[in-house]
């Protein structure tokens, strides 16, 4: 592989590691704005929004995290009243969600690396 910093390979697994930090994030506030909603839909995709927050920054199963976090993205994108960041931010999501579903946990995960 061509790269202009060989030197700095050395750190791609962090690059997972990152993306889950931000992603869990992204979760984290999702489900904390919809747990103050006296909705029940919302109300209900804290809980899950929480628990894929809760999985993406431990780094325990985060394949099937990610692949949770892009059914949700999706209903966030389907469901206005459910969207608590920008769209372009639930764009960024979802393109960060398929990115750890490809490409794994990274470092500092409880997942084992394949």
């Amino acid at each position: 592989m061509l790269s202009v910093f060989p030197e700095i390979l050395f750190l791609s697994p962090l690059a997972p590691f990152l993306i889950r930090l931000a992603l869990g994030g992204v979760f984290a506030y999702a489900a904390w704005t919809h747990m103050k909603t006296t909705d029940s839909l919302p109300r209900s995709f804290s809980v899950i929004e929480g628990v894929v927050a809760i999985l993406l920054v431990a780094g325990a199963w985060t394949q099937p995290a990610a692949l949770g976090a892009l059914l949700v993205i999706a209903a966030h994108l389907a469901t206005p009243q459910l969207r608590t960041v920008s769209q372009g931010t639930a764009l960024l999501a979802l393109v960060m969600s398929a990115s750890l579903l490809v490409t794994g946990a990274g470092a500092f995960a409880f997942d084992l690396p394949l």
